[in-house]
């Protein structure tokens, strides 16, 4: 849901300010994002997933002929639809789509949500009209006449999260810090058996409240104040609201969810990918902590009950998170929207 959240977020604000536009989304064929796009009433199309893929992988070999059938496909769906304004918000799907929209002359904008520039971005770049960043790094990287740091849209979910929903579903004990272990949507196996092996000194200063990923919990590890869950639905924003310090991967709209709850935060990034450029920016500027993969061991036990044990060090962390990113973004888009 990277590149979904900030267009959902964008599409809430408009609604909530009773902009009456007319919406369309293009994704893939069978994302998790179409369920949820389509449960809001807006109409849904989609277009092949043609990656431009830089590692090696016999997909490769059909990417060009996907891709080709993505773009007359697009010219399609722009031809038919005829919007006013093009979105993308750095996903492989946009690139045909923006290209379609660029030859009939439509508006476009695309949002860089991460502080490394995504290929989907860098090749649509050319033919925007405004480009937006998460970061004001970011800008460094596309032309400056046409580039605006605003930050990142957020979505109403997170901004409504009630910490007492999550306190009373997982009966968390009151005198003890809650300590929130997220390894990403499809699990993290060098993560959660770093947990495993250092539950036991976890769980005697905090709540622990650990997300394995789907199918990667161990039912046989059970203990009083270790909470082990696969996934996280609709409760997922309340658990951040109550966590009084977070473990987690790098990705944007993680980072996005813990600025805006103003959480202290341990990242470690999954390796080899842009998330390890998220984490260490963070922790550049001093708003949180950032270890590689292959530096899960001890020292990372130890910040973290350092930090479960200091409620200052936690504030002052929380602190710089808070005012590190931008607010106010959906907003500006909504702004940036009608200008168009």
């Amino acid at each position: 849901m990277g590149s979904v959240n900030p267009l959902l977020a964008i599409y809430e604000e408009a609604k909530k300010q009773n902009k009456n536009w007319e919406w369309f989304w293009v994704g893939t064929k069978n994302g998790i994002e179409r369920k949820i796009v389509e449960s809001l009433g807006i109409s849904y199309e989609w277009v092949p997933s043609a990656k431009f893929r830089r590692y090696f992988s016999w997909l490769t070999i059909l990417d060009p002929f996907l891709f080709i059938i993505a773009f007359f496909r697009s010219l399609l769906i722009v031809s038919t639809t005829k919007p006013d304004i093009v979105i993308g918000t750095g996903s492989f799907v946009q690139v045909p789509i923006m290209w379609a929209a660029w030859l009939f002359r439509k508006k476009i904008i695309i949002h860089q949500q991460d502080v490394r520039p995504t290929l989907s971005n860098k090749l649509t770049a050319f033919c925007a009209d405004k480009i937006t960043t998460s970061f004001e790094k970011s800008t460094e990287d596309f032309p400056k006449q046409k580039t605006e740091y605003i930050g990142n849209p957020v979505r109403d979910a997170v901004q409504k999260a009630n910490p007492k929903q999550a306190r009373e579903k997982f009966r968390l004990n009151s005198g003890l810090p809650t300590f929130v272990i997220i390894g990403g949507s499809s699990g993290a196996r060098a993560l959660n058996e770093w947990v495993w092996r250092n539950i036991d000194k976890f769980i005697k200063v905090s709540n622990v409240i650990h997300l394995t990923g789907p199918g990667k919990a161990d039912d046989k590890i059970k203990k009083a104040n270790y909470h082990q869950i696969e996934y996280l639905h609709g409760d997922m924003f309340h658990v951040l609201a109550q966590a009084d310090l977070v473990l987690s991967r790098a990705g944007i709209s993680t980072l996005t969810e813990l600025a805006c709850l103003k959480k202290p935060a341990i990242l470690i990034p999954m390796p080899g990918t842009h998330q390890e450029d998220n984490a260490f920016y963070f922790a550049g500027k001093y708003v949180g902590f950032a270890y590689r993969q292959d530096q899960l061991d001890e020292v990372v036990a130890r910040k973290v009950l350092e930090l479960l044990s200091s409620s200052k060090a936690r504030e002052d962390l929380a602190q710089g998170m808070g005012e590190f990113m931008k607010q106010g973004s959906r907003e500006r888009m909504v702004e940036i929207i009608e200008s168009l």
